[in-house]
């Protein structure tokens, strides 16, 4: 008899709790799982292998242009968000590509954040897949320089360095019609290519996070136009310098997943809290429409009734009556 009533006890409302419950808990497993995997990402350690850096003034245009190749060492881990230190020395920079290049394709490029980090800019883009990167920018420190109008240019190039690096390169390189250059320091190491560039090269090994590399450069070059003529290359069908990706990459596709997970799990809880209402006002419409007992009539019967005290169920509330020992409306034994 007692086991009978406490199957009862909850009603319908009950059941519709524990499964809303239920329904909860597995959707936000799920939202864990994907967002513990991200939170993980950002702990992972980032190391180079191998870094080069070409710094060419005005080479297809009246600004600087740096290129940077970066390939990540074997036991960095994928996927993996790469951050770039841009100085601010080194004024009006504009980012042209922010890419991954996956074996045997083109630049995938990225969009990329920044953010202030002192004396420098950060910028981060996600990697999924490939070791091999691709970052260049401009930027314009000739612009409102009184001597450049003359000819007589000079800028800084500042590198920093985000991660370990094994080996860095870096090569800045003399403009065509370009005389009396000057370079410090100075590099012991210079080349010459067909087109007739010159490149001061400057080799590092075993470059540690955060050490700091600068260069100072005065030419003089009184012909205003670039060393070559502009072109568009083409970059996996995505937009050339925008920093978007045109094409779905594994990163878009977690965000993707991360917002569909987050919709159910949103809908579940408010299928939870429905519930949960829906439970209350049929207890409340229950007893709103429960019939009154009568009152005891003449003799025996109507005196013992007077005799006993009116009692209320300890679980759901409700007035029992006073020979009950279990409530009709849950099933609970009445104290």
């Amino acid at each position: 008899m007692t086991s009978k009533f406490k199957i009862r006890k909850g009603g319908n409302g009950g059941k519709r709790s524990v499964r809303g419950r239920i329904f909860a808990t597995i959707l936000s497993l799920a939202l864990l799982a994907l967002i513990i995997p991200t939170q993980a990402l950002a702990a992972k350690d980032i190391k180079v292998e191998k870094m080069n850096i070409l710094v060419e003034p005005e080479y297809d245009d009246p600004r600087v242009l740096v290129v940077m190749e970066p390939i990540l060492s074997e036991d960095t881990e994928l996927p993996q968000k790469v951050e770039y230190l841009l100085s601010k020395k080194m004024p009006d920079i504009t980012v042209g590509m922010a890419c991954e290049i996956p074996e045997g394709q083109g630049h995938r490029c990225k969009v990329y954040d920044t953010k202030e980090a002192g004396d420098f800019e950060e910028l981060t883009y996600s990697v999924d897949s490939a070791r091999t990167l691709f970052f260049e920018y401009y930027y314009d420190p000739f612009s409102g320089q009184k001597e450049a109008e003359d000819g007589k240019k000079s800028f800084v190039y500042e590198y920093k360095a985000s991660y370990p690096i094994g080996n860095l390169e870096i090569q800045v390189q003399e403009p065509l019609k370009a005389t009396d250059y000057k370079i410090e320091p100075a590099s012991e190491n210079i080349s010459e290519d067909q087109q007739g560039f010159k490149y001061h090269t400057f080799s590092f090994a075993d470059v540690k996070a955060g050490d700091v590399l600068a260069f100072n450069v005065d030419y003089t070059k009184t012909d205003k136009e670039p060393s070559i003529k502009k072109t568009t290359q083409p970059v996996n069908n995505e937009q050339v310098g925008s920093g978007e990706s045109q094409s779905t990459n594994p990163s878009s596709t977690r965000w993707i997943a991360f917002l569909v997970v987050l919709m159910m799990v949103g809908g579940g809880w408010a299928m939870y809290w429905r519930s949960q209402t829906i439970a209350s006002a049929e207890v409340a419409a229950e007893r709103k429409v429960r019939p009154k007992p009568k009152k005891g009539g003449k003799g025996k019967v109507a005196a013992k009734a007077k005799t006993k005290a009116a009692k209320y169920c300890s679980n759901c509330g409700s007035e029992a009556d006073g020979n009950s020992k279990f409530c009709s409306d849950c099933g609970s034994e009445i104290g």
